[in-house]
């Protein structure tokens, strides 16, 4: 048998023997126990301290930096008297199936026992002492003689020569050796620093790499032979494990092989990256609570039921030798770190899971699914569709009104689809009732998109909760909106604009502060022919119309449409090769525009002139007709009026004998409403142009009172 020894006990080479129990070397005389213990420990002293275990270095000591690889065998010492004539009957009556291969004599005049293996047994050093322990049961070590050293059990222990070495009997066998190494690992399993990996998907591995070697069930404590090692030998040799595979033969050249030793450096990579992108997928930390992602939804999750789960999902949560944390404590550090946020709120447009704004980390709960292009666009995969919205817009210019829409939508849906904040105009459809008009918005545009949200409160400014529209891209305002939801048309045109414009949003959900987040979907209206809806439409001065996309619905468009069901089944079924028609259509070169939003503003001249004879400024324009006819009535010749609004309202209160006329009497609605009719007038040439000058004390404002601007029914009729 193979074993190892130091010449004293300072010396750090392990010498290779196997001849030890012949070896004649003797203890010089010592008067005390002091003098023989320093002899040990001097360096000079050359003699013979030995070992059954053998380094990961062999020609090295086993130390801290050297730990025990394999085992050749155990050594039991008895530091009590003996009587040497009844020590054989004494060890053959305890150990009768077991018998030690050597007794010999220590130099306190005590007894030692030697069993060495048949053959070598590679060793985990974390298995080690749980290996010796079961040996010394299983061999009743402890009770062959008393007075037993349990330090005999330590695998740095070396022993010196001693004398008179005889041999009591064979080779321990290595049906025992086995028994107790594999009792050990029950008891003791080694360890790898690596990632726990479930056993089912190790076997999965083995059968793919190594089935033809390895042909039954693989889980812990089934045992094969070394599948790993191809040489030709198909006998058992070793046990598996959690981390990896006790090996019980020398053939393996360790004691335990990790899954990292058999499978190398990249499964264990794949599976831990893997591992860690599901848990970083899922759970996430705001520093005070822990989230989970359920279906996109984040739900709060207790400390203890994440602790449960990762478990569940393969973490360790035993704390392994020489880690300061278990495997499960250290996923939850790393969600806490790498995973901590600042707000939840869902961002539609963009792909990425956190989204940075304006300092904020924000866990991106976005659900919007738009529908997917299909393969083919052809027209005659989309028939209704078609047919029904060719029909559908008045053509108020040269250019198809389709167009403008066509482009409108084809920004909107790729920017969805694409998850790209791409800004547009908001899109006015005004037309007689029954034509579609909320077919259009709700069903049709809002299909494509992935969904819609009423808006009707939100920009009327009746609540400044928006959790709703946060998590879609279309909002739409239908006709069936009051507007009486409306009365300040001025707060719900700056909201609109806002919306069209500002490409952020503050999400604000009940019990929870504002949020900042990006946005930039589009506001749809839908809005009757008539008095009461057009007076929703925001003022179309300089500063909206590049915002505002109006078009107006044919009188003539049909009113017949398929039983409900029925349409609905069409329009999702054609929706996917329209959406693909979409995006391979080339927008016009008259129609696009590289400005932010993309598509040239469009705005329909009889919803022009309607909305602005609907809206709280014409009774301006009112004011202005009579102030207009009378200035005529006192000079004819007269073409135009030039002053201040105060002289206005001086001269307009004369004209009425000193009364008021309507608001006249309000300065700043009647500037407000000047203003917008400045404006009006020059993108409708019907409307009397009305002009201002700063000269940086006031403004001076200048009337065209010409008859032919005056508002007749015959103007009136044109225009409608």
């Amino acid at each position: 048998m193979t074993y190892r020894y130091i010449k004293n006990l300072r010396d750090s080479s392990a010498h290779k023997s196997s001849g030890i129990s012949r070896s004649t070397k003797l203890v010089p005389s010592f008067g005390t126990k002091a003098a023989y213990r320093a002899w040990c420990a001097n360096e000079k002293t050359d003699h013979i301290f030995y070992s059954t275990a053998e380094g990961r270095a062999p020609s090295k000591r086993i130390s801290s930096d050297n730990p025990v690889n394999r085992v050749y065998g155990i050594v039991a010492d008895y530091d009590a008297p003996v009587d040497w004539n009844l020590v054989d009957f004494k060890i053959g009556t305890v150990c009768k199936n077991n018998m030690p291969t050597w007794r010999t004599k220590t130099y306190s005049g005590y007894i030692r026992l030697v069993w060495e293996f048949e053959d070598a047994v590679p060793i985990s050093p974390d298995m080690f002492s749980a290996f010796f322990k079961e040996l010394k049961n299983a061999l009743n070590i402890h009770k062959v003689f008393a007075g037993f050293d349990t330090t005999s059990l330590n695998a740095a222990q070396y022993f010196e020569l001693g004398t008179e070495w005889h041999q009591t009997g064979n080779k321990l066998s290595s049906a025992v050796v086995q028994t107790a190494l594999l009792k050990a690992a029950s008891a003791c399993p080694p360890q790898s620093n690596d990632t726990a990996i479930p056993i089912e998907v190790v076997a999965e591995k083995v059968g793919e790499v190594y089935g033809h070697r390895w042909t039954g069930d693989f889980d812990v404590g089934c045992r094969g032979p070394l599948f790993w090692i191809d040489d030709g030998i198909d006998r058992e040799g070793c046990q598996v494990a959690e981390d990896g595979m006790i090996c019980y033969s020398d053939r393996a050249g360790r004691g335990f092989a990790s899954w990292r030793d058999i499978f190398g450096a990249d499964f264990v990579s794949e599976y831990e990256q893997k591992k860690m992108g599901t848990l970083l997928d899922e759970y996430w930390f705001n520093g005070k609570t822990f989230f989970k992602l359920l279906d996109n939804i984040a739900v709060q999750i207790p400390r203890d039921q994440i602790l449960l789960e990762l478990r569940q999902m393969g973490f360790n949560p035993k704390q392994k030798k020489g880690s300061p944390l278990s495997e499960v404590e250290s996923a939850l550090l790393v969600i806490s770190n790498q995973n901590r946020i600042h707000e939840i709120a869902p961002v539609v447009f963009s792909k990425d899971r956190i989204v940075e704004c304006s300092g904020n980390r924000i866990l991106n709960t976005s659900t919007i699914e738009p529908v997917e292009p299909a393969e083919d666009g052809d027209p005659k995969h989309w028939p209704f569709l078609y047919e029904w919205m060719h029909q559908l817009f008045e053509n108020s210019t040269d250019r198809p009104t389709i167009e403008y829409f066509f482009a409108w939508l084809k920004r909107f849906y790729e920017a969805v689809l694409e998850r790209e904040p791409r800004q547009g105009q908001a899109l006015i459809l005004v037309g007689p009732t029954n034509k579609g008009k909320s077919l259009l918005s709700n069903r049709v545009i809002s299909g494509l998109v992935g969904g819609f949200s009423d808006a009707s409160d939100y920009l009327s400014g009746h609540t400044k909760f928006n959790k709703d529209l946060g998590r879609v891209a279309a909002w739409v305002i239908d006709d069936t909106t009051s507007a009486s939801s409306f009365q300040d048309q001025r707060k719900a045109t700056e909201l609109i604009k806002r919306a069209v414009a500002n490409p952020r949003i503050e999400y604000m959900a009940k019990y929870a502060d504002a949020l900042s987040i990006p946005w930039t979907g589009r506001v749809i209206m839908s809005l009757n022919m008539d008095a009461n809806s057009l007076s929703v439409i925001p003022a179309l001065d300089s500063s909206n119309r590049d915002k505002l996309m109006a078009l107006k619905i044919r009188d003539g468009a049909t009113s017949k449409f398929p039983p409900n069901n029925t349409l609905e089944e069409t329009i999702w079924r054609e929706l996917p090769h329209f959406g693909k028609w979409l995006v391979d259509w080339e927008v016009p070169q008259e129609i696009e525009s590289y400005g932010r939003f993309g598509v040239a503003s469009f705005i329909d001249i009889a919803v022009s002139s309607a909305a602005y004879d609907n809206s709280s400024r014409s009774s301006v324009a009112e004011l202005v007709e009579f102030f207009s006819k009378k200035c005529r009535h006192l000079n004819e010749e007269m073409m135009q009026w030039e002053g201040t609004l105060t002289e206005f309202q001086v001269t307009l209160h004369d004209f009425n004998s000193g009364r008021n006329v309507g608001m006249s009497n309000n300065l700043e609605f009647v500037r407000r409403g000047m203003s917008a009719l400045e404006e009006a007038g020059k993108a409708n040439p019907n409307v009397r142009p009305v002009k201002s000058v700063g000269h940086g004390g006031g403004k001076v404002w200048s009337i065209n009172i010409e008859e032919r601007f005056d508002i007749t029914p015959a103007i009136v009729s044109t225009e409608g």
